[in-house]
């Protein structure tokens, strides 16, 4: 997936360092090493921290009430032999350039939430399938025909263009829970609505759509699109008495309080977690995102270090 095309040698070795056996990472100064690759990030010159408060936060929304985020795998119990996962692999190609497909998009922005058949998790989050349908005329007209009544191929245009114009919006905007992908650029709108037409199995016949990105465009994409649904960009570090009432860390806080191998495994295998006025290791609640790669989480973890998360100054209402 990362091509080794672009590099920062001070970079890669700061990487492998994080990525050493020992559990506490030492109190380096890390300015001088994301200045080096965000030079390197230079082809994703719209890369920018990931800021204000989460989807449950937006919408006052308990995170116990909700699916949002949450539609993997639970991660495996305390004392488990699940609990201990491999090494997580790593390459110093993470720094380069990286080719994602419409597919690996929707993994990053969209799967959290809509599951991956895009069935969502009804009847909170809608599923996909239906409203990229709509997108078709060629299916339009078939169906309405079906049921009885036709109609000109010309209507199935204008009403199918006007389901595109209302899908666009909905991605770019987001909805009354959904939120916003406006950080989306066309390419990559583009490709994941390409994703979406094969998932909902419209007659199309398509070549898969790709777009090449840095790592650190990864990382945000990863972050933004599923991270920060759960997780507040900025905050305080909540104690063990404040996990077991429901707090969610801050992400501004990961790459301080956690070391890269164990960011890694708590995101793709699971880990149990410490809550309690006498601290005592439970499951947890956080998903297992089993369908990401050991390298996005890097470079999440990496473009964490390199752009910090922000506070907003305002929060955005929600769109009509």
């Amino acid at each position: 997936m990362f091509a080794n095309d672009v590099t920062s040698p001070r970079i890669a070795i700061v990487a492998a360092f994080l990525f050493g056996s020992g559990t506490a990472r030492p109190a380096v100064a890390v300015p001088q090493d994301a200045s080096s690759l965000r030079a390197s990030q230079s082809q994703s010159p719209h890369v920018t921290g990931v800021e204000g408060p989460s989807n449950f936060h937006r919408l006052s929304l308990p995170i116990e009430s909700s699916a949002m985020g949450r539609t993997g795998l639970l991660g495996p119990p305390p004392g488990s032999r699940a609990a201990s996962s491999p090494e997580p692999s790593y390459s110093e190609s993470i720094v380069g350039s990286a080719t994602l497909t419409g597919a690996d998009l929707y993994r990053l922005s969209c799967r959290s939430c809509h599951r991956e058949d895009g069935s969502g998790a009804p009847p909170e989050i809608n599923g996909l399938l239906g409203p990229v349908q709509a997108t078709s005329a060629a299916l339009m007209e078939h169906r309405m025909k079906e049921r009885g009544r036709p109609i000109t191929a010309a209507f199935a245009r204008e009403l199918a263009a006007g389901s595109m114009k209302d899908l666009i919006h909905r991605l770019k905007v987001g909805g009354q829970k959904m939120p916003s992908f406006a950080y989306l650029s066309d390419r990559e709108a583009e490709a994941l609505i390409g994703y979406l037409n094969q998932l909902a199995g419209l007659p199309v016949a398509r070549r898969e759509q790709t777009v090449t990105e840095s790592a650190a465009r990864v990382g945000e994409l990863l972050v933004k699109g599923t991270c920060h649904i759960c997780h507040d960009a900025t905050g305080r570090w909540p104690t063990p008495e404040e996990l077991l009432q429901g707090v969610v860390p801050p992400i501004a806080r990961f790459t301080a309080e956690r070391t890269m191998p164990e960011i890694v495994r708590k995101v793709r295998h699971g880990a149990p977690v410490e809550m309690g006025l006498v601290p005592f290791p439970y499951r947890g609640r956080m998903p297992v995102f089993d369908y990401l790669r050991d390298e996005e989480v890097v470079s999440a973890y990496l473009y964490l270090m390199t752009y910090p998360p922000r506070n907003a100054s305002t929060l955005p209402a929600p769109p009509n």
